[in-house]
């Protein structure tokens, strides 16, 4: 076969193999042991969703090597999913700073509010006992004399 004539097995691989890399790169891959899980994109996982041997990927493909190099660099629903997971991981270690700062503050409140009402009831306390000890005010509009 000349190089001008193609090799109908060969592009039928090809295809199998992009668009086993298309379902990966998708987080769609349908090999049972890609299936709901995310799979990082290795030429090995490339011919295993394909149903292939990876061989031809580096005897008669190796454009198909290289554009699985690409999708292995660029975006992926794993590293989506990886950066995600460290964005949450941030903003949960944040809200349990912010509760055990809050827990604190509600702490140092609460003993504030004791102090408080505790001077506020002795105050009261004395008020009441100054009070005990005047004399009786007279009533309105009675007159009082003099002393």
């Amino acid at each position: 076969m000349g190089k001008s004539e193609v090799d109908p097995r060969g592009q039928s691989a090809a295809r199998s193999y992009r668009a086993a890399l298309a379902r990966l790169v998708r987080g769609e891959g349908r090999h049972p042991d890609h299936a709901g899980r995310v799979v990082r994109i290795t030429p090995a996982s490339v011919a295993r969703e394909a149903g292939r041997s990876r061989n031809p990927l580096y005897t008669t493909h190796r454009d198909i090597l290289d554009e699985i190099e690409v999708a292995a660099e660029g975006p992926t629903p794993m590293r989506d999913l990886a950066a995600r997971i460290a964005e949450l991981e941030a903003a949960l270690a944040h809200l349990r700073s912010d509760a055990r700062r809050h827990g604190e503050e509600r702490r140092e409140l609460a003993s504030e509010n004791m102090t408080l009402l505790h001077r506020a009831r002795s105050a009261e306390d004395r008020l009441t006992a100054i009070l005990r000890r005047m004399p009786e005010a007279p009533a309105t509009g009675a007159i009082t004399r003099p002393r």
